[in-house]
């Protein structure tokens, strides 16, 4: 029971924060996301990593800093290009490259390989949150209530009447009932948001559903994966009751670029 209030207090604060900065602006969400997306790129690096190699540098982290602010800062100033990011994103990883051959890494191929999977997994989907603001402030909180009645439903469906392991190799815990009620749950609450906000269709708004629900799940078992693969129950202590970062987020960081790219290709 302490366990369980615990992990309700810090999401209750999660919650009320991203609410908050939401309401205040793409600004503020931006730079209230911009420490977690860092301390999950720690985080990833951490769990990618071999016992033998050298934790996350500080260029790693300025790398990781600078891609989320080029991508987010395309939603923030429309006057950004794209390209510029791109160019960017690019200089970075050959000045990485460089660094890794200067140093003399055993493996550089897999100093690289973190670096751009953590651009990839972390930065970029971070980035990219703030593209919802292009849209509407209440696309962002849509999104996320969203995400957060995925992650409610497949845990309350799969505690209730889950007998079908989803992957028992990957997570065992995680069930196809679980899976299925979180689907459920989401669109009944996309039907919902598509009666109150009209700047998405109501067939829009369950595709964006149905897109959070499947992305969100792929990504729990990603980091479930790469846990399982180091040997590790979550991939941090910072958030009480939940673990690390990538804990919380880990359906969020695929289920952006998802919607993201949806939200393109219809407007």
């Amino acid at each position: 029971m302490k366990e369980l209030g615990l992990r309700a207090l810090t999401g209750a604060v999660y919650v009320l924060l991203t609410l908050g900065a939401a309401w205040a602006g793409p600004v503020t969400t931006f730079l209230l996301y911009l420490p977690v997306c860092l301390i999950g790129l720690h985080e990833l690096h951490r769990l990618l990593r071999q016992p033998t190699e050298e934790p996350p540098t500080t260029w790693t982290m300025l790398v990781g800093a600078t891609v989320y602010l080029a991508v987010g800062l395309h939603a923030v100033d429309q006057q950004w290009n794209l390209g510029y990011t791109l160019a960017l994103s690019f200089l970075m990883l050959l000045i990485t490259i460089t660094w890794s051959l200067w140093r003399g890494q055993p493996d550089p191929g897999q100093a690289m390989g973190q670096t751009l999977c953590g651009l990839l997994l972390v930065a970029v989907p971070f980035g990219l949150m703030t593209h919802f603001f292009a849209v509407d402030r209440w696309m962002f909180i849509g999104f996320m209530i969203l995400l957060w009645t995925n992650d409610t439903g497949a845990y309350l469906v799969g505690r209730a009447i889950g007998r079908t392991p989803l992957l028992p190799a990957v997570s065992p815990k995680k069930t196809i009932e679980g899976l299925l009620g979180g689907i459920a749950l989401t669109l009944g609450v996309a039907w919902m948001l598509a009666n109150w906000h009209d700047f998405l269709s109501k067939q829009e708004w369950l595709i964006v559903g149905g897109l959070i629900a499947l992305t969100a799940t792929l990504g729990d078992l990603l980091e479930s994966a790469f846990k399982r693969a180091r040997g590790v129950k979550d991939s941090g202590r910072i958030l009480p009751g939940h673990g690390g970062i990538l804990d919380r987020f880990d359906g969020f960081l695929l289920a952006v670029p998802a919607v993201v790219l949806y939200l393109q290709l219809i407007r």
